[in-house]
Protein backbone atom coordinates (compact mmCIF):
# COMPACT_ATOMS: atom_id res chain seq x y z
CA UNK A 1 0.00 0.00 0.00
CA UNK A 2 1.33 3.16 -0.56
CA UNK A 3 0.55 7.00 -0.32
CA UNK A 4 -2.78 8.22 -2.46
CA UNK A 5 -2.62 11.36 -3.44
CA UNK A 6 -4.53 12.51 -6.04
CA UNK A 7 -2.68 15.30 -8.17
CA UNK A 8 -5.10 17.42 -10.22
CA UNK A 9 -4.37 20.14 -12.96
CA UNK A 10 -7.19 22.62 -13.06
CA UNK A 11 -7.24 25.24 -15.42
CA UNK A 12 -8.23 28.78 -13.67
CA UNK A 13 -7.15 31.72 -15.92
CA UNK A 14 -9.57 34.52 -15.56
CA UNK A 15 -10.68 37.01 -18.08
CA UNK A 16 -12.88 40.30 -17.71
CA UNK A 17 -11.79 42.54 -14.84
CA UNK A 18 -11.63 42.02 -10.86
CA UNK A 19 -12.77 45.36 -9.75
CA UNK A 20 -10.11 47.57 -11.32
CA UNK A 21 -7.85 44.93 -12.29
CA UNK A 22 -7.26 42.80 -15.10
CA UNK A 23 -6.10 40.18 -16.51
CA UNK A 24 -4.10 40.44 -20.10
CA UNK A 25 -5.63 37.63 -22.34
CA UNK A 26 -2.59 37.69 -25.06
CA UNK A 27 0.74 38.97 -23.46
CA UNK A 28 2.76 36.08 -25.70
CA UNK A 29 3.57 32.63 -26.55
CA UNK A 30 1.76 29.39 -23.73
CA UNK A 31 4.05 28.56 -21.17
CA UNK A 32 6.16 25.72 -21.34
CA UNK A 33 4.79 21.76 -20.55
CA UNK A 34 6.30 21.90 -17.07
CA UNK A 35 4.11 24.52 -16.03
CA UNK A 36 6.86 27.06 -15.72
CA UNK A 37 9.34 27.95 -12.72
CA UNK A 38 7.05 28.39 -9.64
CA UNK A 39 10.14 30.47 -7.98
CA UNK A 40 11.19 32.74 -11.29
CA UNK A 41 9.97 36.16 -11.33
CA UNK A 42 8.18 38.36 -13.88
CA UNK A 43 8.61 37.27 -17.17
CA UNK A 44 10.23 33.74 -16.45
CA UNK A 45 7.21 31.45 -16.22
CA UNK A 46 8.04 29.37 -19.10
CA UNK A 47 8.82 32.19 -22.34
CA UNK A 48 5.39 34.21 -21.19
CA UNK A 49 6.98 37.37 -19.71
CA UNK A 50 3.14 37.76 -18.06
CA UNK A 51 2.78 34.02 -16.88
CA UNK A 52 2.29 34.02 -13.04
CA UNK A 53 5.06 32.37 -10.59
CA UNK A 54 2.67 29.14 -9.78
CA UNK A 55 1.60 27.16 -12.94
CA UNK A 56 0.01 23.88 -11.22
CA UNK A 57 -3.16 23.29 -9.91
CA UNK A 58 -5.89 26.28 -9.67
CA UNK A 59 -2.80 28.51 -11.02
CA UNK A 60 -2.68 26.94 -14.25
CA UNK A 61 -2.50 29.14 -17.19
CA UNK A 62 -2.70 32.21 -14.44
CA UNK A 63 -1.38 35.24 -15.75
CA UNK A 64 -0.28 38.63 -14.17
CA UNK A 65 -3.48 41.12 -13.46
CA UNK A 66 -3.47 44.50 -14.75
CA UNK A 67 -3.93 46.89 -11.41
CA UNK A 68 -4.00 50.53 -11.65
CA UNK A 69 -2.55 50.12 -15.00
CA UNK A 70 0.41 47.97 -13.66
CA UNK A 71 0.68 44.24 -13.65
CA UNK A 72 1.13 42.56 -10.37
CA UNK A 73 4.86 42.00 -10.19
CA UNK A 74 4.13 39.09 -7.91
CA UNK A 75 1.01 37.28 -8.72
CA UNK A 76 -2.03 36.90 -5.61
CA UNK A 77 -5.09 35.42 -5.76
CA UNK A 78 -6.41 38.67 -8.51
CA UNK A 79 -4.38 36.57 -10.67
CA UNK A 80 -4.79 32.96 -9.58
CA UNK A 81 -8.63 33.26 -8.96
CA UNK A 82 -11.37 32.95 -6.62
CA UNK A 83 -10.31 29.40 -5.70
CA UNK A 84 -6.15 29.93 -5.08
CA UNK A 85 -5.10 30.23 -1.50
CA UNK A 86 -1.30 30.95 -0.24
CA UNK A 87 -1.76 27.86 2.23
CA UNK A 88 -4.23 25.10 1.49
CA UNK A 89 -7.54 25.32 3.55
CA UNK A 90 -10.13 24.08 1.41
CA UNK A 91 -11.44 20.33 1.05
CA UNK A 92 -12.59 20.46 -2.57
CA UNK A 93 -10.76 18.76 -4.74
CA UNK A 94 -8.54 21.40 -6.37
CA UNK A 95 -5.12 22.03 -5.32
CA UNK A 96 -5.91 25.40 -3.79
CA UNK A 97 -1.80 26.54 -3.25
CA UNK A 98 -0.73 25.48 -6.30
CA UNK A 99 1.96 22.83 -4.98
CA UNK A 100 0.98 19.96 -7.21
CA UNK A 101 -0.65 18.03 -4.03
CA UNK A 102 -4.95 18.02 -3.62
CA UNK A 103 -6.01 18.29 -0.60
CA UNK A 104 -3.31 17.72 1.79
CA UNK A 105 -3.37 15.71 5.25
CA UNK A 106 -2.16 18.17 8.12
CA UNK A 107 0.26 17.10 10.45
CA UNK A 108 0.15 18.65 13.51
CA UNK A 109 1.30 18.35 17.65
CA UNK A 110 -1.58 18.96 19.83
CA UNK A 111 0.61 18.69 23.71
CA UNK A 112 2.82 16.71 25.65
CA UNK A 113 2.11 13.89 26.96
CA UNK A 114 4.32 12.91 30.35
CA UNK A 115 5.27 9.09 30.17
CA UNK A 116 3.27 6.20 28.43
CA UNK A 117 -0.39 6.58 27.97
CA UNK A 118 -2.45 3.79 27.43
CA UNK A 119 -5.54 3.32 25.22
CA UNK A 120 -8.39 3.51 28.28
CA UNK A 121 -6.32 6.83 29.38
CA UNK A 122 -6.89 9.74 26.66
CA UNK A 123 -10.65 10.19 24.79
CA UNK A 124 -12.00 12.83 22.81
CA UNK A 125 -15.66 14.59 21.85
CA UNK A 126 -16.63 17.07 19.70
CA UNK A 127 -19.03 19.77 20.99
CA UNK A 128 -20.28 22.97 20.10
CA UNK A 129 -17.58 24.57 21.41
CA UNK A 130 -14.84 22.56 19.59
CA UNK A 131 -12.91 19.32 20.05
CA UNK A 132 -12.32 18.17 23.54
CA UNK A 133 -9.61 15.63 24.55
CA UNK A 134 -9.33 14.75 28.41
CA UNK A 135 -5.51 13.78 29.45
CA UNK A 136 -4.86 11.94 32.51
CA UNK A 137 -1.87 13.29 33.77
CA UNK A 138 -1.17 10.65 36.70
CA UNK A 139 -1.68 13.67 38.75
CA UNK A 140 -4.77 14.80 41.01
CA UNK A 141 -6.30 16.81 38.13
CA UNK A 142 -7.41 15.29 35.19
CA UNK A 143 -7.15 17.73 31.87
CA UNK A 144 -9.80 18.59 29.54
CA UNK A 145 -8.23 20.62 26.59
CA UNK A 146 -10.82 22.03 24.46
CA UNK A 147 -9.03 22.42 20.53
CA UNK A 148 -10.43 24.71 17.29
CA UNK A 149 -10.88 22.62 14.12
CA UNK A 150 -7.03 22.83 13.54
CA UNK A 151 -6.63 20.54 16.84
CA UNK A 152 -4.70 23.99 18.34
CA UNK A 153 -5.67 24.10 21.83
CA UNK A 154 -7.51 27.09 22.49
CA UNK A 155 -8.18 26.32 26.42
CA UNK A 156 -7.25 24.03 29.34
CA UNK A 157 -9.72 22.90 32.09
CA UNK A 158 -8.94 21.07 35.79
CA UNK A 159 -11.09 18.35 36.77
CA UNK A 160 -9.95 17.27 40.32
CA UNK A 161 -9.76 13.71 40.79
CA UNK A 162 -11.61 12.42 43.31
CA UNK A 163 -8.69 11.15 45.67
CA UNK A 164 -7.65 14.37 44.95
CA UNK A 165 -10.40 16.52 46.35
CA UNK A 166 -10.92 14.20 49.49
CA UNK A 167 -7.41 13.01 50.38
CA UNK A 168 -7.68 9.53 49.92
CA UNK A 169 -4.88 7.75 48.31
CA UNK A 170 -4.06 8.40 45.06
CA UNK A 171 -5.74 5.59 42.44
CA UNK A 172 -4.78 4.42 39.35
CA UNK A 173 -7.29 5.50 36.22
CA UNK A 174 -7.64 2.12 34.27
CA UNK A 175 -10.67 3.59 31.87
CA UNK A 176 -11.86 7.19 30.87
CA UNK A 177 -14.10 8.08 27.99
CA UNK A 178 -15.91 11.83 27.23
CA UNK A 179 -19.68 10.82 26.78
CA UNK A 180 -22.08 12.69 25.68
CA UNK A 181 -25.29 12.31 27.74
CA UNK A 182 -28.81 14.13 27.96
CA UNK A 183 -27.65 17.15 29.99
CA UNK A 184 -24.41 17.73 27.87
CA UNK A 185 -20.77 16.09 27.85
CA UNK A 186 -19.16 14.15 31.06
CA UNK A 187 -15.99 12.85 31.80
CA UNK A 188 -16.62 9.01 32.81
CA UNK A 189 -13.56 7.33 34.44
CA UNK A 190 -12.67 4.31 36.90
CA UNK A 191 -10.00 3.55 39.15
CA UNK A 192 -8.13 0.64 40.79
CA UNK A 193 -6.02 0.72 43.56
CA UNK A 194 -3.31 0.46 41.44
CA UNK A 195 -4.37 -2.90 39.09
CA UNK A 196 -6.03 -4.37 42.44
CA UNK A 197 -9.44 -4.01 44.37
CA UNK A 198 -11.54 -1.91 44.50
CA UNK A 199 -13.08 -0.66 41.16
CA UNK A 200 -14.41 2.61 41.54
CA UNK A 201 -16.45 5.27 38.66
CA UNK A 202 -17.37 8.41 38.47
CA UNK A 203 -19.27 10.46 36.13
CA UNK A 204 -18.09 14.23 35.74
CA UNK A 205 -20.66 16.48 33.89
CA UNK A 206 -18.80 19.17 31.82
CA UNK A 207 -19.93 22.66 29.98
CA UNK A 208 -19.32 22.38 26.14
CA UNK A 209 -16.18 24.17 26.51
CA UNK A 210 -14.75 21.35 29.32
CA UNK A 211 -15.22 23.25 32.30
CA UNK A 212 -16.70 20.83 34.47
CA UNK A 213 -19.94 22.02 35.86
CA UNK A 214 -19.91 23.30 39.74
CA UNK A 215 -22.96 23.00 42.30
CA UNK A 216 -24.72 25.92 44.36
CA UNK A 217 -22.17 25.47 46.46
CA UNK A 218 -18.72 26.31 43.40
CA UNK A 219 -17.87 22.18 44.18
CA UNK A 220 -17.07 20.67 41.04
CA UNK A 221 -20.21 18.04 40.39
CA UNK A 222 -19.52 14.14 40.18
CA UNK A 223 -21.07 11.14 40.75
CA UNK A 224 -20.12 8.03 41.96
CA UNK A 225 -21.66 5.22 39.19
CA UNK A 226 -19.39 2.15 40.71
CA UNK A 227 -18.14 1.05 44.48
CA UNK A 228 -17.12 -2.51 43.87
CA UNK A 229 -14.61 -3.88 46.86
CA UNK A 230 -13.47 -7.10 45.29
CA UNK A 231 -13.30 -5.65 41.26
CA UNK A 232 -10.47 -4.53 39.31
CA UNK A 233 -10.47 -4.46 35.41
CA UNK A 234 -11.33 -1.88 32.78
CA UNK A 235 -14.56 -1.13 32.62
CA UNK A 236 -16.71 -0.44 29.22
CA UNK A 237 -19.45 2.90 29.21
CA UNK A 238 -22.03 4.14 26.60
CA UNK A 239 -24.37 7.25 27.06
CA UNK A 240 -27.83 7.47 25.74
CA UNK A 241 -28.53 11.54 24.66
CA UNK A 242 -32.55 10.07 23.98
CA UNK A 243 -33.11 8.05 26.97
CA UNK A 244 -30.91 10.06 29.86
CA UNK A 245 -29.05 6.37 30.67
CA UNK A 246 -25.28 5.15 30.76
CA UNK A 247 -24.64 2.00 31.31
CA UNK A 248 -21.17 0.55 32.44
CA UNK A 249 -19.58 -2.66 32.13
CA UNK A 250 -16.94 -4.30 33.71
CA UNK A 251 -15.80 -8.30 34.84
CA UNK A 252 -16.27 -10.09 38.91
CA UNK A 253 -14.30 -12.48 39.59
CA UNK A 254 -11.20 -14.32 38.36
CA UNK A 255 -9.27 -17.97 37.66
CA UNK A 256 -9.25 -18.30 41.74
CA UNK A 257 -12.68 -17.39 42.67
CA UNK A 258 -14.79 -18.21 39.91
CA UNK A 259 -17.62 -17.74 38.12
CA UNK A 260 -16.03 -15.03 36.06
CA UNK A 261 -18.62 -12.67 34.89
CA UNK A 262 -19.05 -9.60 32.72
CA UNK A 263 -21.40 -7.32 34.89
CA UNK A 264 -23.67 -4.18 33.81
CA UNK A 265 -25.71 -1.57 35.29
CA UNK A 266 -27.59 1.53 34.45
CA UNK A 267 -27.68 5.03 35.77
CA UNK A 268 -28.90 8.10 34.44
CA UNK A 269 -26.82 11.68 33.86
CA UNK A 270 -27.09 12.16 37.56
CA UNK A 271 -25.53 8.86 39.21
CA UNK A 272 -29.19 7.60 39.53
CA UNK A 273 -28.90 3.76 39.53
CA UNK A 274 -31.90 2.30 36.72
CA UNK A 275 -31.19 -1.34 36.66
CA UNK A 276 -28.83 -2.54 39.96
CA UNK A 277 -25.63 -4.17 39.29
CA UNK A 278 -26.71 -7.66 37.54
CA UNK A 279 -24.40 -10.58 35.24
CA UNK A 280 -24.75 -10.48 32.08
CA UNK A 281 -22.43 -13.16 30.83
CA UNK A 282 -20.61 -16.00 32.13
CA UNK A 283 -18.46 -18.46 29.87
CA UNK A 284 -19.91 -21.99 29.78
CA UNK A 285 -15.77 -23.05 28.88
CA UNK A 286 -12.27 -21.97 31.34
CA UNK A 287 -12.33 -18.98 28.62
CA UNK A 288 -11.99 -15.56 30.09
CA UNK A 289 -14.59 -13.14 28.92
CA UNK A 290 -14.56 -9.39 29.37
CA UNK A 291 -16.86 -6.55 27.99
CA UNK A 292 -15.80 -4.90 24.72
CA UNK A 293 -17.83 -2.01 23.70
CA UNK A 294 -21.68 -0.73 23.98
CA UNK A 295 -23.91 0.66 22.21
CA UNK A 296 -27.52 2.05 22.85
CA UNK A 297 -29.42 1.43 19.68
CA UNK A 298 -31.97 4.16 17.67
CA UNK A 299 -34.60 1.87 19.61
CA UNK A 300 -34.16 2.15 23.17
CA UNK A 301 -32.11 -1.63 23.55
CA UNK A 302 -28.50 -2.03 24.08
CA UNK A 303 -25.71 -3.83 22.10
CA UNK A 304 -23.02 -5.14 23.95
CA UNK A 305 -20.00 -7.08 22.67
CA UNK A 306 -18.33 -9.45 24.66
CA UNK A 307 -15.01 -11.30 24.12
CA UNK A 308 -14.10 -14.36 25.54
CA UNK A 309 -10.58 -15.29 25.22
CA UNK A 310 -8.92 -18.79 25.39
CA UNK A 311 -5.41 -17.77 26.81
CA UNK A 312 -3.18 -19.37 23.92
CA UNK A 313 -4.27 -17.16 21.04
CA UNK A 314 -8.25 -17.94 20.16
CA UNK A 315 -11.24 -15.60 21.06
CA UNK A 316 -15.04 -15.01 19.99
CA UNK A 317 -16.92 -11.79 19.96
CA UNK A 318 -20.23 -12.24 21.21
CA UNK A 319 -22.84 -9.95 20.36
CA UNK A 320 -25.60 -9.77 22.31
CA UNK A 321 -29.28 -7.86 22.55
CA UNK A 322 -30.35 -6.12 24.91
CA UNK A 323 -33.41 -4.44 26.44
CA UNK A 324 -33.60 -1.02 29.14
CA UNK A 325 -33.93 -3.87 32.30
CA UNK A 326 -30.52 -5.36 30.59
CA UNK A 327 -32.64 -8.69 30.02
CA UNK A 328 -31.40 -10.30 26.67
CA UNK A 329 -33.32 -10.48 23.58
CA UNK A 330 -33.50 -12.79 20.64
CA UNK A 331 -30.31 -14.99 20.03
CA UNK A 332 -26.97 -13.72 20.09
CA UNK A 333 -24.44 -13.19 16.74
CA UNK A 334 -20.79 -14.97 17.75
CA UNK A 335 -17.64 -14.36 15.35
CA UNK A 336 -14.65 -16.22 16.41
CA UNK A 337 -11.59 -14.53 16.29
CA UNK A 338 -7.90 -14.34 17.42
CA UNK A 339 -6.86 -12.75 21.04
CA UNK A 340 -7.07 -9.31 21.48
CA UNK A 341 -10.10 -8.84 19.28
CA UNK A 342 -10.57 -5.15 20.50
CA UNK A 343 -13.95 -4.81 18.83
CA UNK A 344 -16.06 -1.68 18.92
CA UNK A 345 -19.94 -1.50 18.11
CA UNK A 346 -21.16 1.88 15.76
CA UNK A 347 -24.38 3.04 14.45
CA UNK A 348 -24.47 4.01 10.93
CA UNK A 349 -27.51 5.88 11.36
CA UNK A 350 -31.24 6.05 10.18
CA UNK A 351 -30.20 6.39 6.66
CA UNK A 352 -29.03 3.00 7.11
CA UNK A 353 -32.08 1.59 7.83
CA UNK A 354 -34.22 0.21 10.75
CA UNK A 355 -32.52 0.23 14.30
CA UNK A 356 -31.57 -3.20 14.25
CA UNK A 357 -30.42 -3.10 10.64
CA UNK A 358 -27.61 -0.28 10.86
CA UNK A 359 -25.46 -1.25 13.50
CA UNK A 360 -22.13 -2.11 12.40
CA UNK A 361 -19.39 -4.42 14.78
CA UNK A 362 -15.73 -3.71 13.67
CA UNK A 363 -12.53 -6.11 14.95
CA UNK A 364 -9.37 -7.42 14.66
CA UNK A 365 -8.72 -11.02 13.88
CA UNK A 366 -5.87 -13.65 12.41
CA UNK A 367 -6.39 -17.08 12.02
CA UNK A 368 -2.97 -18.31 13.21
CA UNK A 369 0.18 -16.90 14.70
CA UNK A 370 1.65 -16.77 11.55
CA UNK A 371 -0.89 -15.29 9.67
CA UNK A 372 -1.65 -11.24 8.46
CA UNK A 373 -3.88 -9.30 10.90
CA UNK A 374 -7.14 -8.23 9.60
CA UNK A 375 -9.72 -5.43 10.27
CA UNK A 376 -13.26 -6.98 9.56
CA UNK A 377 -16.30 -5.18 9.59
CA UNK A 378 -20.15 -6.98 10.27
CA UNK A 379 -23.59 -5.08 9.12
CA UNK A 380 -26.99 -6.34 9.68
CA UNK A 381 -25.74 -8.55 12.68
CA UNK A 382 -28.99 -9.76 13.52
CA UNK A 383 -30.22 -10.28 9.71
CA UNK A 384 -27.31 -12.71 8.98
CA UNK A 385 -24.91 -10.11 7.91
CA UNK A 386 -21.18 -11.90 7.45
CA UNK A 387 -17.75 -10.06 8.07
CA UNK A 388 -15.99 -8.31 5.15
CA UNK A 389 -12.07 -7.68 5.65
CA UNK A 390 -11.78 -4.26 5.56
CA UNK A 391 -7.41 -4.82 5.91
CA UNK A 392 -4.89 -7.62 5.56
CA UNK A 393 -1.92 -5.81 7.42
CA UNK A 394 1.11 -5.86 6.26
CA UNK A 395 3.07 -9.40 7.68
CA UNK A 396 5.00 -8.49 11.04
CA UNK A 397 2.60 -5.35 11.48
CA UNK A 398 -0.02 -5.57 14.15
CA UNK A 399 -2.97 -2.70 13.78
CA UNK A 400 -4.25 -0.72 16.24
CA UNK A 401 -7.24 0.58 15.04
CA UNK A 402 -10.33 3.53 15.80
CA UNK A 403 -13.46 3.54 13.91
CA UNK A 404 -16.01 6.48 13.28
CA UNK A 405 -19.08 7.16 11.56
CA UNK A 406 -19.61 10.41 9.83
CA UNK A 407 -23.11 11.01 7.97
CA UNK A 408 -23.99 7.41 7.99
CA UNK A 409 -20.53 6.90 6.11
CA UNK A 410 -18.08 3.98 8.26
CA UNK A 411 -14.25 5.67 8.62
CA UNK A 412 -12.02 3.34 10.15
CA UNK A 413 -8.04 5.06 11.48
CA UNK A 414 -4.99 2.93 12.25
CA UNK A 415 -1.51 2.93 13.83
CA UNK A 416 0.43 0.03 11.62
CA UNK A 417 2.68 -1.00 14.40
CA UNK A 418 6.11 -3.60 14.39
CA UNK A 419 8.69 -3.91 16.87
CA UNK A 420 12.62 -5.27 16.71
CA UNK A 421 14.74 -6.26 19.36
CA UNK A 422 17.24 -3.36 20.44
CA UNK A 423 20.06 -2.74 22.70
CA UNK A 424 20.03 -5.22 25.52
CA UNK A 425 17.01 -6.83 23.70
CA UNK A 426 15.02 -3.77 24.85
CA UNK A 427 12.03 -3.79 22.00
CA UNK A 428 11.81 -0.37 19.67
CA UNK A 429 8.66 0.27 18.73
CA UNK A 430 7.87 1.99 14.81
CA UNK A 431 4.49 2.41 12.83
CA UNK A 432 2.70 3.68 9.91
CA UNK A 433 -0.71 5.27 10.40
CA UNK A 434 -3.11 4.57 7.76
CA UNK A 435 -7.04 5.42 7.22
CA UNK A 436 -9.30 3.81 5.00
CA UNK A 437 -13.53 4.85 4.77
CA UNK A 438 -15.80 2.58 3.43
CA UNK A 439 -15.52 1.49 0.20
CA UNK A 440 -12.01 3.15 -0.63
CA UNK A 441 -8.41 2.12 -0.64
CA UNK A 442 -6.66 2.52 2.19
CA UNK A 443 -4.77 5.90 2.30
CA UNK A 444 -0.68 6.49 4.13
CA UNK A 445 -1.29 9.01 6.16
CA UNK A 446 2.13 8.65 8.44
CA UNK A 447 4.08 12.04 8.49
CA UNK A 448 6.62 12.42 6.07
CA UNK A 449 5.70 9.08 5.07
CA UNK A 450 9.09 7.72 7.43
CA UNK A 451 8.60 5.00 9.82
CA UNK A 452 7.50 7.08 12.88
CA UNK A 453 9.14 6.17 16.66
CA UNK A 454 6.70 4.73 18.76
CA UNK A 455 6.48 3.13 22.43
CA UNK A 456 4.77 0.10 23.88
CA UNK A 457 1.62 2.20 25.00
CA UNK A 458 0.46 3.16 21.31
CA UNK A 459 -2.08 0.39 20.55
CA UNK A 460 -4.66 3.49 20.05
CA UNK A 461 -5.65 5.70 17.81
CA UNK A 462 -8.83 8.67 18.26
CA UNK A 463 -11.35 10.21 15.49
CA UNK A 464 -13.12 12.95 15.38
CA UNK A 465 -14.51 15.01 12.90
CA UNK A 466 -13.15 18.84 13.08
CA UNK A 467 -14.90 20.34 10.05
CA UNK A 468 -17.01 19.87 7.02
CA UNK A 469 -15.03 17.06 4.86
CA UNK A 470 -12.14 17.29 7.31
CA UNK A 471 -11.48 14.49 9.73
CA UNK A 472 -8.99 14.18 12.54
CA UNK A 473 -7.47 10.95 13.76
CA UNK A 474 -4.74 11.15 17.03
CA UNK A 475 -2.31 9.31 18.54
CA UNK A 476 0.75 9.42 20.54
CA UNK A 477 3.63 9.26 19.58
CA UNK A 478 7.70 9.65 20.46
CA UNK A 479 10.88 11.88 20.04
CA UNK A 480 14.08 12.14 21.77
CA UNK A 481 12.32 15.18 22.98
CA UNK A 482 9.35 12.65 25.17
CA UNK A 483 5.83 11.63 24.47
CA UNK A 484 3.34 13.38 22.26
CA UNK A 485 -0.42 13.69 21.66
CA UNK A 486 -0.22 14.27 17.68
CA UNK A 487 -2.98 14.56 15.27
CA UNK A 488 -3.46 14.22 11.41
CA UNK A 489 -6.10 16.12 9.45
CA UNK A 490 -7.51 15.02 6.60
CA UNK A 491 -10.02 15.65 4.30
CA UNK A 492 -12.89 13.35 3.09
CA UNK A 493 -14.90 12.78 -0.38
Amino acid sequence: MGLALLLMTVGCGSSGSKGDAGVVEDGGPDAGPDGGNEDAGPGDAGTDPLACEKQRGVCAGARRALVDGAYESECTALSYGADYESAETRCDGLDNDCDGVTDPSIESRVTALPGGYEGGQISSLRTEAGVLVAVFDGATDARVLRLDENLKVQETSSVPMAWGRTGAARQYVRTSKLVRTSEGPALFYSTTNFLVPPLNAYLVPLEEDGAPKRGADGEVLEYRLLDRPQDEGRTVVAASTEHDRLVVLWTTGEPRTPPIQVMGTVVDSKGQVLVAPKALFESASTWTPSPGSALWLRNGELLVALVEESGDGKGTVRVRRLDAALEQVGEERAFTTSESPVPQLLDLGAAAGAPLASPVLVWRSREAPESLRWIRVAGHLFEGGQPVTWLEDTPGYVPWFGAFVDEGVLRLSWLSRFYEPGENNTPLYWGRLWTKDSGDAPVERTPGLELMSLNEHAMWVLMEKVASRRMATMYTATTDEGQFLDAVRYCTP
